[in-house]
C-alpha cells in the first residue's frame, strides 16, 4: 500500500511542509516501511537530499495577502527568509526513525514519543530579511550554515502538550557540528565543533540525576517547560580555518574550549507569541516604553522567559581546545547573600524593527530597577540615554534582553589536564554577579563590502541600580546606605572563598555599545594590512566600554557597609575606529588562543578615581584621544604538572602599543596619546605619549595553601 505509506509519511512532515515550498519529491524508494506493532513505528530513508528553497516566518502580515512581504502593518511588516535549505546523510544515506506509542503511569494515560536520526548535514544557503521599508535586503544575507547532527528525543506526556499535572519526562541528545561561513565553498569558516547538547528532566544530583517527570504543555501564555531538576549540557570547541573545502571537518584549527554542564533547579522556560511593544506608558518625554506589550499592542514575534537556580554539580568549563585540552572548571555554585528568587533570570524577545520606529533605546544610570524610560525621564533621572534605533528606511533582525540577572558565584576553582590526569582544586572563586542586565542588538544582513555578512549595532547593559548616584551623593547618609542592595547587584570579584574575602569592583555599572559593528571571517583589513586575520571583530563608528563601581574589598556574607573602600572608579573608553581578532596561536607547545587589537580614542575617553568620602575629590584623566593597539597576543593556560612550581597558571601576554607605535599599516600610523589632567574642579594641564611599545605579561597562580 504505497500510498498509504506515502500519506503517513507526508503526515509527518506536514509542520514543515506548510510552511516550505519547492520540496524536492521523493520516490518510492526513498519512502519508509512503517510497522504497526506495540504502536506505530515510521522510517525514513533516503539516498537523495531533502531540499527546500525558501522557509519564511512572516510578522505582522495584518490585512495583506498570505505570503506576501509587504503591504501589512506599517514598519512591522516583515518576512523573515531561509533560503536554499538541505537536508542529507553524512556519508550514508538519510535515514531517521519515528516511534509513537501509548500507555499509562497507572492512574494518567500518557502518549510516548521517540525519534532517533543518524548521523546527517542540514545547510543553509543564507537567511534574510524583506520588509516594506527596505526590501533591498531579500538580496542580502546573513551567512551560510551547515549543521552536521545525530541524536534522539523522547518525550513521554499526558497528551502531546498537557499543563496539567507534571507528567512528562525529556530527554534530549545531539552531537554535531556547528559551521559559519560569510561565502561559498572555500571560504573561511568558523566552527562550533564536537558539539555536545544535552537535556533531561531527572530527579537531581542526589539521586543520580535518574529520570523524572515535569512540564512540557501549551496553555494561553504559549509554550511552558518547567521542571524541578534537570542535567543540562552544552559542550563544544570553538575552531577556525582559513582555507576550508565545503563545511570542512578536517584540520581545523582550535581556539578554545568552552562548556556548560551539571543540573538546575526549579527551571522554567516560557516561549509566547508576542515580538516587541510598540506602545508608550505615560506621556512624553518622561514616560516608559511599553516594550512588552502589557498595556498596548504588540507586534508579532517571539518572547523567551527563563529562570533557574544552578544545582550542586553544576560547572562552567573554559580551556585549550586541542593538545592536552587543560581547562579551569567553576564548580560549587551559591547565591550572593540571602536573597530570594531565581539565581539566573532573563527575558529575551525576537523581532523585526524598522524605519525608526519602535522604542527608542536604553538608559544608562538613574537608578531604574525596572521598565524601560525614554529619553525625557532617563535624563531627569540622572541617567545617559543611549539610542539603539534602527535608521529611518533601514530594517535589522532584534534581540533584546531584559531585567536579566545572575544573583550567584562560582565558589571553588578546578583545573584539570585530562590527558595527564591531574587534577586539584582551590577555594579560589571569580565573582561575575549581574544586577540588571538589558540590552538591543540589531543585525543587518549586510559585510563591510558586499551583500552577505553580519553587521550589528548593540547596546548592553549590566547595572547596580542606585549605587553609583547614591555614592556620588553629597548627603553622606544617602552615601551611607548606596550598597544596602548589595545582595541584587553586579560584582567583578577574586575571592579565596575559605577565608571569605573577596576583592575587586564592587557594586559595579557595565556599558558596552557599538555602531556599524561587522563579523568578518579570513578577511584581511585593507585599512590595517598588518593586522592579523582570523575571526574579527571591527567598526569605524563606535565602539565605547565603560565600567565603574567601588574598587575595595570585603566579606562575601557582605558587601554592604562592612567593606574596605579604595576608591570610586570610573573608566570609559570611547573609540572612532577598533578591530579586535582571534587566531590560532601556539606557545609552549600548545595550540592557544591568539589575539590582536586597535583602537583609536575619539577624545571622549576618560579615567577617574575619587574618595568615597568626597566624591567631588577625583582625579581625573580626561578628553583622552589617540590610538591604542595589543600585537601578539596569547592566552595560555597550564596545568600544574606543566609548571616547575607544580601551580596551575593563566597567562595573558602581548605587546601593549602606544600612541604612534600603534602601527598595523594603517594610512598615517598611529596617533599620539593626548588627555587632560585635573583634580577635583581644578585643571593641571596635558599629557602627551607619542609613542611607546610594553611587554605585557600576567601570570595569574592561586597560591599554596
Amino acid at each position: 500500500m504505497v500510498s498509504d505509506h506515502r500519506r503517513l509519511w507526508i503526515l509527518t512532515l506536514l509542520p514543515l511542509s506548510a510552511a516550505v515550498t519547492a520540496m524536492t519529491p521523493i520516490d518510492d524508494s526513498g519512502l519508509a516501511d512503517i510497522r504497526g506493532q506495540d504502536g506505530l513505528t515510521v522510517n525514513l530513508e533516503s539516498n537523495g537530499a531533502i531540499q527546500a528553497q525558501q522557509l519564511n516566518w512572516i510578522t505582522d502580515r495584518g490585512n495583506a495577502p498570505a505570503g506576501t512581504c509587504s503591504g501589512g502593518v506599517t514598519d512591522q511588516h516583515a518576512c523573515t527568509q531561509l533560503n536554499g535549505l538541505t537536508l542529507q546523510g553524512d556519508g550514508n544515506p538519510l535515514s531517521a526513525q519515528l516511534q509513537l506509542d501509548v500507555g499509562s503511569d497507572g492512574g494518567v494515560p500518557l502518549l510516548a514519543l521517540q525519534y532517533d536520526w543518524q548521523p546527517s548535514l542540514f545547510t543553509l544557503d543564507g537567511m534574510t530579511l524583506q520588509t516594506g521599508t527596505n526590501p533591498a535586503y531579500a538580496g542580502h544575507s546573513l551567512g551560510q550554515v551547515g549543521l552536521y547532527s545525530q541524536g534522539n528525543l523522547t518525550l513521554v506526556n499526558q497528551g502531546l502538550f498537557s499543563t496539567n499535572g507534571q507528567h512528562a519526562n525529556l530527554d534530549f541528545s545531539m552531537t554535531g557540528d556547528w559551521i559559519y561561513r560569510q561565502g561559498g565553498a572555500g571560504s573561511a569558516e568558523m566552527s562550533i565543533g564536537n558539539l555536545i547538547i544535552q537535556n533531561r528532566f531527572t530527579n537531581g544530583p542526589a539521586g543520580g540525576h535518574a529520570p523524572a517527570t515535569g512540564v512540557i504543555g501549551i496553555d494561553s501564555n504559549g509554550l511552558l517547560l518547567e521542571a524541578d531538576h534537570t542535567y543540562t549540557a552544552l559542550e563544544f570547541d570553538l575552531m577556525y580555518k582559513a582555507a576550508p573545502t565545503n563545511f570542512d571537518r578536517t584540520d581545523r584549527q582550535p581556539l578554545l574550549y568552552g562548556a556548560w554542564l551539571g543540573g538546575l533547579k526549579d527551571a522554567r522556560v516560557r516561549v509566547s507569541a508576542g515580538g516587541l511593544g510598540y506602545g508608550y506608558d505615560g506621556t512624553a518625554p518622561n514616560g516608559n516604553w511599553d516594550y512588552a506589550g502589557i498595556n498596548t499592542p504588540r507586534s508579532e514575534g517571539l518572547t523567551i522567559q527563563t529562570q533557574w537556580d544552578y544545582d550542586t554539580d553544576f560547572q562552567l568549563r573554559l580551556g585549550h581546545a586541542d593538545g592536552d585540552r587543560t581547562r579551569m572548571e567553576l564548580v560549587n555554585w551559591r547565591r550572593l547573600g540571602n536573597g530570594s528568587g531565581p539565581m539566573f533570570a532573563l527575558d529575551a524577545i525576537l523581532d523585526v524593527v524598522q524605519n525608526n520606529t519602535g522604542p527608542a533605546g536604553l538608559c544608562f544610570g538613574g537608578g531604574f530597577s525596572g521598565g524601560q524610560p525614554d529619553s525625557g525621564l532617563c535624563t531627569s533621572a540622572g541617567g545617559v540615554f543611549h539610542p539603539t534605533r534602527v535608521s529611518a528606511g533601514e530594517s535589522a533582525f532584534a534581540v533584546l534582553l531584559r531585567n536579566g540577572h545572575l544573583h550567584a558565584y562560582s565558589e571553588q576553582l578546578t583545573v584539570a589536564n585530562p590527558t595527564s590526569g591531574w587534577s586539584d582544586s582551590y577555594d579560589w572563586g571569580v565573582v561575575l554577579t549581574l544586577g540588571k542586565l538589558d540590552a538591543d542588538i540589531l543585525a543587518y544582513p549586510q559585510g563591510p563590502a558586499g551583500n552577505v555578512g553580519l553587521r550589528a549595532d548593540a547596546t548592553v547593559m549590566v547595572q547596580s541600580p542606585g549605587f553609583w548616584d547614591a555614592a556620588n551623593s553629597a548627603d553622606p547618609l544617602v552615601r551611607a546606605a548606596a550598597a544596602d542592595n548589595w545582595q541584587t547587584h553586579s560584582h567583578f570579584l577574586f575571592a579565596n572563598t575559605a577565608s571569605d574575602v573577596a576583592v575587586g569592583l564592587l557594586n559595579n555599572d557595565l556599558l558596552w555599545e557599538a555602531r556599524d559593528l561587522y563579523l568578518t571571517l579570513g578577511d584581511t583589513d585593507p585599512a590595517f594590512p598588518d593586522l592579523a586575520s582570523g575571526i574579527m571583530l571591527r567598526t569605524d563608528t563606535l565602539s565605547h566600554y565603560q565600567v565603574r563601581g567601588l574598587l575595595g574589598a570585603g566579606s562575601l556574607s557582605d558587601l554592604g557597609g562592612t567593606t574596605a573602600n579604595v576608591a570610586l572608579w570610573d573608566f570609559n573608553l570611547s573609540a572612532d575606529q577598533f578591530r579586535f581578532v582571534l587566531y590560532p596561536a601556539t606557545a609552549d607547545g600548545l595550540a592557544t588562543l591568539g589575539f590582536e587589537g586597535y583602537m583609536n580614542l575619539d577624545g571622549n575617553a576618560y579615567l577617574s578615581l575619587a574618595e568615597v568620602s568626597s566624591p567631588q575629590s577625583a582625579f581625573r584623566l580626561s578628553n583622552v584621544s589617540g590610538s591604542i593597539g595589543w600585537r601578539n597576543g596569547n592566552v595560555v593556560l597550564k596545568s600544574g604538572d606543566q609548571n616547575s612550581d607544580g601551580l596551575p597558571s593563566l597567562t595573558i601576554e602581548n605587546e601593549l602599543l602606544l600612541g604612534q607605535s600603534a602601527d598595523f599599516g594603517q594610512s598615517g600610523g598611529g596617533n599620539p596619546l593626548v588627555g587632560q589632567v585635573g583634580f577635583g574642579d581644578q585643571q593641571y594641564g596635558r599629557i602627551a605619549m607619542p609613542g611607546g611599545t610594553w611587554h605585557s605579561e600576567i601570570i595569574a597562580k592561586v597560591p599554596p595553601p
